[in-house]
């Protein structure tokens, strides 16, 4: 308990400094305890931490409430709706009214008051956070090189505590009281920003120092192989599919020498880095029987949600899918809310499509003129994917967050003389 408080006081003093830095500290606070409760000397990577409320949702509220506070107090509020808004407001509408009639009313409710506490606060902030800032693209920077070194300093820790484990047999790298799904996570969400490093040879971040970009070549190469060992599929795909969307839409123009020297620098290294690994290990869930049962868990899924959609029309209620199937959850945000809320899930789907394909025609309409928002993009993406793969629609805090600063800098694009 003591290091819960300790490391709750140091995230609320930067919510307080730096609020950006905060929200990026918030995202992986779960991972961040678990440094200090693990027992160093016999790391098991096959446990999990007790869940903690004092750092899952006492200190999230704590700090929201002194960020919105923080932002009230530099003067004129400014905040204005959108699409976006109109979407979580129909989320809330909908939590709470199927939860009225819900198979099992107090664990919707329940799940409901997660999502709005939560969960959604992380768009509103962050929506809110660069809405009121002058310096507004410096600003999102310092979230992703934030989460950069967040990434590198605890996808360090998790092969640490591997190689001080070697005799172990590892399915999948995490710091030991980590899920490896929000570990693996974190660690493509470094990858992307790494990698956008790399291509633009700093320029994107104005990262000038030669020393740090050569850094981050090799710890390009780390995350890359983290990645692989967290053998989370979801995650590698949405890291690979969110670089695409980037370049396809960014159009870098790399220098052919940076191209040649530093690409088979990269691969030279990879190569010796992985000759000295077992491959199999790494790809040992992607080939295992596992895999043969968490397909047919998909399968389940679908079929599952499909069924509850006709059965239960106007919905079950949030947090019923378990009540109802032998899953957990439908590992789906679109199966989520059929299965969880009927027609009314349908139409929260059809909303997100329609968000999704809103996002994707601003961005190739005003790339030019605000290049960061091709990055916001591409990492809204990456969190996308992997709400199609596992969490449930309160946990989706990175894909929220992404849609405020989305929201916030269009506006900021489209009205930039306001600003000036």
């Amino acid at each position: 308990m003591i290091t819960s408080i300790i490391i709750s006081l140091i995230i609320i003093y930067i919510c307080t400094k730096k609020p950006i830095v905060g929200i990026a500290l918030l995202l992986q606070t779960n991972i961040i305890r678990a440094l200090a409760e693990l027992d160093y000397k016999n790391p098991c990577f096959h446990c999990s931490n007790d869940v903690d409320i004092f750092l899952g949702a006492i200190t999230p509220l704590i700090a929201f409430l002194i960020i919105l506070i923080t932002q009230v107090l530099k003067g004129k509020l400014k905040y204005y709706f959108d699409a976006f808004d109109l979407f979580f407001f129909c989320c809330v509408i909908i939590f709470f009214f199927t939860s009225l009639y819900s198979v099992n009313i107090l664990d919707s409710f329940t799940y409901s008051i997660r999502f709005v506490f939560l969960g959604s606060p992380y768009y509103f902030l962050g929506k809110l956070i660069i809405l009121n800032t002058n310096d507004y693209v410096n600003e999102i920077k310092l979230f992703f090189k934030t989460t950069l070194v967040l990434s590198s300093i605890l996808g360090t820790f998790g092969l640490i505590f591997y190689f001080i484990k070697a005799d172990e047999f590892v399915l999948r790298l995490t710091i030991p009281g980590v899920h490896p799904i929000p570990y693996s996570q974190l660690i493509g969400f470094g990858l992307i920003i790494s990698f956008i490093v790399f291509i633009t040879n700093g320029a994107f971040f104005e990262i000038q120092s030669k020393r740090i970009i050569n850094l981050n070549k090799i710890l390009l190469i780390e995350l890359t192989l983290i990645l692989f060992a967290t053998n989370t599929r979801g995650v590698m795909l949405a890291s690979a599919v969110s670089i695409f969307i980037y370049l396809l839409i960014a159009k870098v123009k790399i220098k052919k020498q940076t191209i040649y020297l530093s690409g088979a620098a990269l691969f030279l290294v990879l190569i010796a880095i992985v000759s000295y690994i077992d491959v199999e290990v790494l790809f040992r869930r992607i080939l295992s029987p596992y895999t043969s049962k968490s397909e047919g868990d998909r399968f389940i899924a679908y079929s599952d949600s499909l069924e509850l959609l006709f059965k239960y029309p106007l919905g079950a209620g949030a947090d019923t899918f378990k009540d109802l199937s032998i899953l957990p959850y439908p590992h789906n945000i679109f199966l989520e809310c059929i299965a969880h809320f009927g027609i009314f899930g349908v139409f929260l789907s059809l909303f997100i499509l329609f968000l999704i394909i809103y996002m994707i025609y601003t961005t190739a309409k005003y790339y030019l003129k605000q290049p960061i928002i091709t990055l916001i993009l591409s990492v809204f993406i990456f969190f996308l994917i992997e709400t199609m793969f596992s969490f449930t629609l309160p946990m989706h805090k990175g894909l929220y967050l992404m849609m405020g600063f989305f929201a916030a800098i269009l506006y900021k694009t489209r009205f930039d003389n306001k600003y000036a």
